[in-house]
C-alpha cells in the first residue's frame, strides 16, 4: 500500500487502527419452515468510524491468514460508507478484515484486522 502523510491522517481521523469490528450472522431462510435441507448463508458485517476528511473513502480487503496476505478486495469500488457486509463467505471458514482509506491518487496502510469465525452450518 502507499502511505502519504495526508492518508496517514485519514486513518489516524477516522479510527480505524481501532474500531474496526466483525459480526457473524445469517440471511434469513425462505419460508416459515423450521426445517432446513441446505445450510445456513451466513453473512460477515463490518464496520469503522469515519474520517473527519469528507474525501475519505475505503477498500474492504479479506484474507484467510492472522496478518495477511488479504488477497481478496470485496468492493468493486471505494466505499463512501463506513460500513460493508460480506456475503460471500463460506461456512466452517475463519475470515481477517482490514480496511484502507483512499483518495483520487493514493491508499493508506491497511487498518489493523478484525478476525471472523463462521459457523459451520
Amino acid at each position: 500500500m502507499i502511505s502519504s502523510p495526508s492518508l496517514q491522517r485519514l486513518m489516524t481521523n477516522c479510527g480505524l487502527a481501532v474500531l474496526l469490528t466483525a459480526s457473524a450472522g445469517c440471511l434469513a431462510c425462505g419460508g416459515g419452515h423450521k426445517t432446513q435441507t441446505s445450510p445456513q448463508q451466513h453473512t460477515v458485517a463490518l464496520s469503522w468510524k469515519p474520517s473527519s476528511t469528507s474525501s475519505a473513502q475505503y477498500n474492504v480487503y479479506r484474507g484467510t491468514q492472522h496478518l495477511g496476505p488479504y488477497t481478496t478486495k470485496l468492493n468493486s469500488t471505494p466505499l463512501a460508507s463506513t460500513s460493508f457486509t460480506d456475503s460471500t463467505v463460506q461456512n466452517g471458514a475463519t475470515y481477517y478484515y482490514v480496511v484502507t482509506a483512499v483518495d483520487q491518487n493514493s491508499e493508506s496502510d491497511y487498518s489493523n484486522e478484525a478476525q471472523v469465525v463462521i459457523p459451520p452450518s
